[in-house]
């Protein structure tokens, strides 16, 4: 844990406590942290931790495991070989035990030993259920490390029933608690600062690629304290900007062309998610038609953002209000749902916090503490013409506040 860390071992054990008090009592919990991924031959990705486990813990080494049963809780740390320890360093369990608050600190022989007598008493075991290993709908891999402990649990205890608590945590983690709001803002605000800077008109022209801009934008996140990007960034100019999630930000910048640029720093461990769109150049009034159309659609979203509000309900009445900037637009003659998606074709909100895309239960009301975006967005790919618009919002008792409006909106 860094000195200038918002985060104690405090905030950890409370997290603890309260899925604790929402799952099944006298049966372990057991979380995994994510492992390692191959990047090629003997080299890894950059570690991400699984952040069920980082909520639980504040530890971002990989392969260990939580237990927790009734008032005990520990920690299964795997022996490093020497030869890795001398690449990655030993891990510090002094500093663990800092970081989390749980002093009891085991290796994976003692650890699995106590775990089976655990188990082998209760005859179930609690745990956020792995995801498939191959995540058809978005076209990846998913980490290992929740299969591979779930495997390990059943092939030690013959017919262990497994509880699934993802649920609880979604629950937990969507109602975002002092500190966490302190360290999203302090990420929004990086972003924000960011692209006030880069997308000022004198500063925009200087670039000649996708890239250059891209580039600049990691800079400023890592200037202004941020660990990075909190996700892989979308730079996306003319055209390209049809391609919701465009990646490569490759592409050089034509002149009077729409960019789209949706970023997002992560400070301690928290994500930020702003999408803007600027000319470069001056913008058609076709164009200027369309963002401004967005805009309306936007804040009629952000009206509806307060608590009671049900998201699937709210979801519905933002693509009405699409549709008929769609048909003022002449895009569309029948505002009907096909229609509507053939231009708008994602949702208006997600939740936001230690994942970009983070966890909640979309079945329940809004409530104080939840923090989504709102990012309507128009795509014509017939006019090379993609405009999107993204805020981040914390609902208050009194409605919501926008925790992005300093980020500067206008398209020049």
């Amino acid at each position: 844990m860094n000195s200038d860390s918002l985060f104690t071992a405090d905030f950890f054990r409370a997290n603890r406590r309260a899925l604790k008090d929402r799952v099944q009592a006298d049966v372990p919990i057991v979380v995994a942290a994510n492992g390692l991924l191959q990047r090629g031959g003997d080299s890894s990705y950059a570690f991400t931790q699984d952040a069920n486990f980082w909520y639980l813990t504040g530890i971002d080494e990989p392969d260990i495991t939580l237990v927790m049963d009734g008032d005990e809780e520990f920690l299964i740390v795997p022996v490093r070989e020497q030869n890795r320890e001398t690449f990655d360093g030993a891990v510090d369990t002094a500093k663990l035990t800092m970081q989390s608050g749980i002093t009891k600190i085991v290796d994976e022989t003692a650890g699995w030993k106590h775990l089976d007598q655990l188990l082998t008493r209760s005859g179930k075991a609690s745990l956020p259920a792995a995801a498939p290993a191959y995540l058809e709908h978005y076209g990846m891999y998913s980490n290992p490390a929740r299969s591979r402990v779930a495997e390990r649990l059943q092939h030690h205890i013959a017919n262990l029933q497994i509880i699934d608590v993802r649920a609880e945590l979604a629950r937990l983690r969507m109602i975002k608690q002092p500190v966490e709001l302190a360290a999203l803002q302090k990420a929004i605000d990086i972003t924000g600062q960011t692209l006030n800077d880069v997308l000022k008109a004198a500063n925009l022209k200087s670039y000649e690629h996708e890239y250059q801009l891209e580039a600049d934008i990691a800079r400023g996140f890592r200037f202004h304290g941020g660990r990075g990007h909190s996700f892989e960034p979308i730079v996306a100019g003319g055209k390209n900007a049809c391609t919701l999630h465009n990646v490569s930000n490759d592409a050089p910048l034509h002149k009077n062309d729409l960019i789209v640029v949706d970023v997002g720093a992560e400070y301690q461990h928290y994500a930020a998610d702003i999408t803007r769109t600027v000319c470069y150049g001056k913008p058609t009034d076709r164009q200027r038609a369309v963002y401004d159309a967005v805009r309306e659609v936007q804040a009629f979203a952000l009206d509806l953002l307060r608590p009671g509000t049900k998201l699937r309900q709210y979801e519905d009445k933002v693509a009405r209000r699409m549709g008929q900037e769609l048909k003022a637009l002449g895009l569309i003659k029948s505002a009907n749902k096909a229609d509507i998606r053939k231009y708008f074709p994602h949702a208006t909100s997600h939740f936001l916090g230690l994942n970009v895309h983070d966890v909640g239960d979309y079945t329940l009301a809004l409530q104080p503490g939840v923090v989504l975006t709102c990012e309507p967005g128009i795509y014509i790919p017939e006019e090379g013409i993609g405009v999107r618009l993204e805020d981040d919002v914390l609902i208050t008792e009194a409605g919501n506040t926008v925790l992005s409006a300093a980020c500067r909106k206008q398209i020049t």
